[in-house]
């Protein structure tokens, strides 16, 4: 039976959201784990039922993937982990995306699969300004080194797609948030994780997290949803895509959201903007002709949905 390798699809916040996203499509998944093994409540079921298989593996390792390659038959590979690296010293990081796309790339032309999906991001139009899309200007010069490394994925997988005519795309993810979100980079995720718990919020560090701030926010299961139509299209007319909800909302609305949720909650974000250039609305014309996507989720139901699955005793 043919499977969809998902990279991090075991437990990556994106990974796993979008295994369970592609398995509700009517798909099965082999996932990779490196060294966590923590495995979401939502992917418990699937793995009981053989939908899921679990297989260990360095996604910058050739030989790893082979190994899966060897006990399934891949026909696509989802590559939505991140955090790549190899080696020591301070290249590290870099050279654990040249090894992580030298192993992909190597498995999916041994394998001959349809399709390669990569995730990249809506970082990618920092310095922009108003609505874009895909076809915007890029610049080369890169604020954060996580970001340089996503624009090194989306120049070779343009090129690996030319070079071998195996269909090759790059998801520009933007405002995630929801169940498995263990970073918590976001203020959506640390104002409900304070709502649930009944502590204080922890705002230090959040990027547009003030009181007059606006997000592109697309709750996870929308986003890891989006993805997986992406990946499972039949014909694509693009390589890029930008997956965001297509509309700004304001922070005050979040603040709002997660008050009606949970009642006594209290919050005071700084004031004024974000000292930081703000990042543009992502179109996502493309997304929505080429796969028919729609959010299903808007701030409140995703507040909703969020809450009840950390008070039913989720970590994260």
């Amino acid at each position: 039976m043919a499977m969809i390798l998902v990279v991090g699809g075991l437990n990556g916040f994106i990974g796993s959201n979008t295994t369970e996203a592609l398995v509700d499509q009517g798909h099965d998944c082999v996932v990779t784990r490196h060294e966590n093994t923590e495995v979401p409540r939502f992917l418990q079921k699937h793995i009981d039922h053989h939908r899921v298989v679990i297989e260990p593996a360095d996604s910058t390792s050739i030989a790893d993937l082979r190994k899966i390659g060897e006990k399934h038959k891949v026909d696509g590979i989802v590559n939505v982990a991140g955090g790549f690296a190899s080696g020591e010293g301070p290249l590290r990081g870099l050279r654990g995306y040249f090894d992580m796309l030298d192993a992909t790339f190597r498995a999916a032309q041994e394998w001959k699969v349809k399709r390669v999906t990569f995730s990249s991001t809506g970082g990618m139009y920092l310095g922009l300004q108003g609505t874009v899309n895909e076809e915007a200007p890029i610049s080369l010069p890169s604020m954060f080194p996580i970001l340089a490394y996503q624009k090194i994925v989306e120049v070779a997988a343009d090129q690996f797609a030319k070079k071998t005519g195996i269909s090759t795309i790059c998801a520009r993810l933007m405002g995630m948030y929801g169940p498995f979100d263990g970073n918590q980079l976001g203020l959506e995720a640390r104002l409900v994780h304070a709502a649930v718990s009944g502590k204080p919020p922890n705002l230090e560090n959040v990027f547009f997290g003030n009181a007059e701030d606006t997000g592109d926010l697309c709750y996870i299961k929308d986003l890891a949803r989006a993805i997986a139509l992406v990946h499972t299209a039949e014909k694509l007319q693009y390589d890029v895509y930008n997956i965001g909800s297509g509309k700004l909302t304001p922070n005050k609305e979040v603040v709002e959201a997660v008050k009606r949720v949970v009642p006594n909650f209290k919050v005071d974000l700084p004031p004024g903007h974000f000292p930081f250039p703000p990042l543009p609305l992502m179109e996502t014309k493309r997304l929505q002709e080429d796969t028919g996507f729609a959010p299903k989720f808007d701030i409140r139901s995703a507040i909703q949905h969020y809450v009840d699955w950390l008070k039913a005793g989720n970590p994260k």
